[in-house]
């Protein structure tokens, strides 16, 4: 999924509530290859958590994008939800291989749901 979007020249970064001493050991141990994101932001990078929207704000900062009408947020939580909504961004994905059921994302505010991130392509088309 990263190599398309990164074919199609669509910056990525990468937020998570956990503090970057932790996020760094799990992103080392999932072994990406390099260059598979832009950004990576921690919940020590921002004041407040979720849902607030400070994580895709300052996601948007480091990967220099200016418009929320221009970011996708994609979640597996409610939380993941609610922040995007907050942010307002124009595609707010809930992904039903995570933390929430189908009934718990579908409560929240959201503009697609979809099974994997695998799928997250067909949102934005070939």
């Amino acid at each position: 999924m990263f190599e398309n979007l990164r074919r199609r020249q669509i910056r990525i970064a990468l937020n998570t509530g956990f503090e970057r001493e932790l996020a760094c050991l799990i992103l080392e141990s999932i072994d990406w290859p390099p260059g598979s994101y832009d950004a990576v932001v921690c919940g020590d990078d921002v004041t407040r958590g979720r849902p607030s929207p400070d994580l895709i704000l300052k996601a948007m900062e480091a990967t220099h994008v200016d418009h929320v009408d221009r970011v996708a947020n994609v979640g597996d939580t409610a939380n993941d939800l609610l922040a995007g909504f907050h942010a307002g961004v124009r595609w707010n994905v809930g992904v039903l291989t995570g933390a929430h059921d189908r009934a718990r994302l579908e409560a929240a505010p959201h503009t697609h749901l979809l099974p994997s991130v695998a799928d997250l392509a067909s949102i934005f088309g070939e």
